[in-house]
């Protein structure tokens, strides 16, 4: 039981409401309840909270400092850390709400990111930096550890974490800037391959697997995909997946059509060859169903037509 016996008000809700150019906004108010240590010995926690509440900047950082000598454990000492950097993200986020550039932040959110490694609003922030600079790479890893920051239960408590809806946004936006990406990006930043973050099950992801155009054999950044693909496959062990082939409108629809499934095949074997057990079916969708980026706009016709070209992998 957390928290019970620490009184420290109304502190800012992390939950993300909305969003400037992407980034997840802290709303005003929340309630800190259950995020405690069990007992008040690590004095610093109640210190950093009592700032937080205040927006004190200076006094959250001087307590983040201090719990590395104070009487707090390890796991205590991170999450004081967070707390202080959310206190200063705070403030980023309402001068952004305010009508300043996200851009101008960028150093300060990287402050952030290398003091106290997080939290997970901090690389969100990051990642919608690196995607305005056509970084798709650097995005994708970004978001990929933002998704995985969220989903660490230890360094991100409930009280701290995104909703269901917002880990399906980090995974669209992750998936979408490995597809825009240049080179391949895998599929895991931290740890192992996971489909499941704090319960949310996602089910199908899209591999940016590339291949030579207009046949369905590997680039040399093909057989590196689908190689971290193998890798996820086995770590995740599901039973079956679906293997289902895309491509971009240029040609014509038949031979889209024959084209995208010949490419899931291709891949299928690569997979079995490899060492993927379970079962694998394929199917081929041509040009008939686009991908859907977060923004158009910020497209143009040829890398619409790289996100195009694509193979989603149905976990069943």
């Amino acid at each position: 039981m957390l928290m019970q016996s620490l009184r420290c008000g109304a502190v800012t809700d992390v939950r993300p409401r909305g969003a400037f150019a992407g980034m997840a906004v802290a709303a005003t108010l929340f309630l800190l309840a259950g995020a405690a240590p069990a007992a008040a010995a690590c004095e610093a926690f109640t210190g950093v909270v009592e700032a937080f509440n205040a927006g004190d900047e200076a006094k959250a950082r001087a307590f983040a400092a201090a719990a590395g000598t104070a009487n707090c454990r390890a796991g205590e000492r991170t999450l004081i850390g967070r707390i202080a950097s959310l206190t200063t993200f705070n403030r980023i986020t309402t001068a952004v709400g305010n009508g300043e550039r996200l851009s101008d932040h960028q150093a300060l959110l990287e402050e952030l990111q290398k003091q106290y490694g997080g939290p997970w609003q901090v690389y969100d922030a990051l990642g919608d930096l690196a995607r305005e600079r056509k970084d798709y790479e650097q995005a994708a890893r970004l978001y990929q550890l933002a998704l995985e920051d969220s989903a660490n239960e230890t360094l991100t408590p409930d009280w701290m974490a995104p909703d269901a809806q917002y880990i399906l946004r980090l995974d669209r936006l992750a998936s979408e800037m490995r597809l825009a990406a240049p080179r391949p990006v895998q599929l895991a930043m931290r740890g192992g391959c996971k489909i499941s973050f704090r319960g949310v099950k996602i089910k199908k992801k899209s591999t940016p697997v590339r291949y030579v155009f207009g046949t369905a054999d590997f680039t040399p950044e093909g057989v590196e995909a689908a190689k971290d693909l193998a890798e996820c496959l086995k770590a995740v062990k599901p039973a079956s997946i679906r293997l289902i082939g895309h491509t971009d409108s240029v040609g014509s629809a038949e031979a889209n059509y024959t084209l995208s499934l010949a490419r899931a095949e291709t891949l299928k074997a690569y997979l079995a060859d490899v060492g993927y057990a379970g079962a694998i079916t394929t199917e081929g969708r041509g040009e008939d169903q686009p991908f859907k980026p977060d923004d158009a706009t910020t497209y143009d016709t040829e890398m619409l037509n790289q996100l195009n070209r694509r193979v989603e992998v149905d976990v069943e």
